[in-house]
């Protein structure tokens, strides 16, 4: 379950909604599903939800586990 995308879609308006989900690609549907813990938003839609609500959703919050993979390797690299 995606806390942060429940919080966001209670808050954001109908028009919001649809224009975020149009922007990343999607439908307002699975943006339902991946608040209820029934999807789970690719990396690549992460960002781009992340783009889209102009970062009121995060990469951390909507896939914390891919995001502590992605930080963890970049640290690596750079070391």
């Amino acid at each position: 379950m995606t806390t942060q995308m429940q919080e966001w879609l209670k808050k954001a308006t109908a028009p919001e909604r649809d224009r975020v989900a149009a922007a990343a690609g999607t439908s307002v549907g699975y943006l339902y599903q991946i608040a209820g813990g029934h999807r789970k938003p690719s990396l690549e839609l992460s960002k781009k939800l992340q783009a889209a609500t102009e970062g009121e959703l995060t990469m951390s919050g909507l896939r914390p586990d891919l995001y502590e993979l992605l930080t963890e390797s970049k640290s690596q690299v750079a070391a």
